[in-house]
């Protein structure tokens, strides 16, 4: 009887023995290699690269979509872009050169827009098969949100890349690249055919972040802060906060909020209470305000928000979101942070620092502008972006995007 289990179990060894070198010998050369599945865009599609050089231009609609093509310096390509990326300007540092590289793209066509903020009607559907692109990059939501028109988009045999909304984009602790953000950047690279453009603007978050530790390294004792002012579909006043605030991580800075819940898959801004706030802030909380909602700081709760900060010190803090999060901008109020409240860079350093994130992500520092936004004109003499930007909220939110302020007793904000 165990003489025959024995040959049992040795005939089932020589069945799996030679399934095995069945496999081995279909995959010849393969059989030491990982197999590795095939990238796919943020909806599961596969990625077409472009093979005509962009001749029929890009369309490029929704949260973000005309961002990622300026990143990747192609601007000037774009036949169509999303109607909010038309003549807003808030906090999207992009625009400041993008845009006029897109009203003046290298096909020689007019530049349209869809008919609504960061969607797709069916007009818009019919003008896009009409332009015919070499592509057609749009947020991954757009599957969902809008079956109908994508469908048609499809049937017109368009090339479509989808991506995806990405907030958090470092990792916590580590603040190295998330794997969506390389994702998204690999998605990109393949789709545009621009590998060596992808590995510089992976290099541009790694190496920056690396800079602005370095300097927090510095850093002796640590301040707490609140950042205020928040916005996120719209601007918000003093209430409107974040429990994981990138830049005061960068910057080393502790965020009294750090505690609270954190949505890691969307934005994460959120809304506290004074009661709430006066429970985890300490004698040398620093206030900051996002420059984008501090004109919304006149009603009562964001006035009783700001007396509890009265006599603390409070700055400007360099817009962190609108539609989508704008990463140059995190990595630059990083810097900022580090101006401000540590006294870490000088103005001429950090200026330095602030030319060199516009130039890695938007190929220049230097606004190129030529439209009137927000009641605000063109610059009519040679204008940083930076500078460009602060103008821009000047005129249109009465504060610029830097600075300290003094907060009064009775929760007025005063501008040095």
């Amino acid at each position: 009887m165990q003489k025959n289990q024995i040959i049992a179990i040795a005939a089932v060894l020589v069945i799996i023995i030679a399934g095995i070198a069945a496999v081995f010998a279909f995959t010849g050369d393969n059989e030491d290699k990982p197999v590795v599945e095939e990238l796919k865009d943020f909806a599961g599609y596969d990625i077409k690269p472009v093979t005509d050089n962009f001749s029929k231009g890009i369309v490029s609609v929704g949260q973000d979509s005309f961002r990622w093509v300026t990143y990747f310096g192609l601007a000037d390509k774009c036949v169509m872009v999303d109607m909010n990326d038309k003549t807003n300007y808030m906090a999207k540092a992009f625009m400041y050169t993008g845009k006029n590289a897109a009203l003046n793209n290298s096909l020689s066509k007019t530049l349209s827009f869809t008919s609504t903020n960061c969607g797709v009607t069916d007009d818009d559907v019919a003008k896009i098969i009409d332009l015919a692109p070499s592509i057609v990059v749009v947020p991954a939501g757009f599957e969902q949100d809008y079956q109908k028109q994508m469908n048609a988009l499809r049937s017109a045999n368009l090339n479509i890349v989808h991506i995806g909304y990405i907030y958090t984009f470092l990792q916590k602790d580590t603040f190295e690249i998330t794997s969506d953000l390389e994702k998204q950047i690999d998605i990109l690279a393949k789709a545009f055919n621009a590998e060596p453009r992808a590995k510089e603007l992976k290099s541009l978050f790694s190496d920056t972040v690396k800079d602005i530790r370095a300097i927090a390294s510095k850093v002796t004792a640590k301040k707490t802060g609140y950042i205020s002012c928040l916005a996120y579909n719209g601007a918000h006043g003093a209430e409107s906060s974040i429990a994981y605030y990138i830049p005061f991580e960068l910057a080393g800075i502790e965020n009294i909020l750090a505690s609270e819940h954190m949505e890691w898959t969307g934005s994460g801004v959120d809304t506290f209470t004074a009661t709430k706030i006066s429970e985890k802030m300490k004698d040398d909380t620093v206030m900051f305000l996002d420059a984008t909602g501090i004109f919304q700081c006149t009603d009562n709760t964001s006035i009783g928000i700001l007396k509890l900060f009265a006599g603390h010190d409070a700055f400007i803090a360099y817009p962190y979101i609108w539609t989508g999060i704008n990463y140059e901008d995190v990595l630059i109020a990083a810097y900022q942070l580090e101006h401000d409240v540590y006294g870490l860079l000088s103005d001429s350093e950090l200026e330095k620092k602030v030319n060199a994130v516009f130039d890695g992500f938007l190929g220049g520092h230097m606004s190129t502008r030529s439209e009137t936004a927000a009641n605000t004109p063109a610059p009519t003499t040679s204008t940083s972006v930076y500078d460009d930007m602060s103008n821009m909220y000047e005129t249109r939110r009465g504060n610029p995007t830097h600075g300290s302020v003094t907060i009064t007793a009775d929760g007025t904000i005063v501008y040095e």
